[in-house]
């Protein structure tokens, strides 16, 4: 099991996402918690959607066949809401990490572990020197 296996397992357990997963810059998927979360063409739409995120507000952020209202959308934050669910993409190169939450779940604190996440994986991915960290700690809000 690679290390972001780890890192998403550690926030799928934190209780604040129902699933997550992670991508390459290219779209394609790295790593899940479980069945995959996004297609190719899904991932590929949610690396353009983070060149033009305007476009997010008009055409919202699909995910798994079921798309989602964005709520929040930039270069480095995507959130949308599909009822009292949603979903949660930031890119932090060389990653995009995607999670999806699920009534009962805290946006906020989806927002903030999936945050989270994708830094430490984007500092991890500078080198074997970077210092751990755990993306479900403290600072998750939890």
């Amino acid at each position: 099991m690679d290390t972001s296996s780890v890192y998403l397992q550690r926030v799928l357990g934190s209780g604040c996402v129902a699933q997550a997963e992670v991508l390459r810059m290219d779209g394609t998927v790295r790593t899940s918690t479980g069945r995959l979360l996004t297609t190719v063409q899904e991932g590929r739409r949610l690396v353009r959607l983070f060149e033009a995120p305007a476009d997010t507000i008009a055409a919202g952020i699909t995910v798994g066949g079921c798309t989602y209202v964005a709520a929040q959308a930039d270069r480095r934050l995507l959130h949308g809401k599909r009822g009292s669910a949603g979903v949660v993409v930031v890119r932090n190169p060389p990653f995009i990490v995607v999670a999806l939450y699920e009534e009962g779940h805290r946006p906020a604190d989806a927002v903030l572990a999936v945050g989270n996440l994708a830094d430490l994986l984007a500092s991890r991915a500078g080198g074997p020197d970077s210092p751990p960290g755990d993306p479900a700690g403290p600072q998750a809000g939890l």
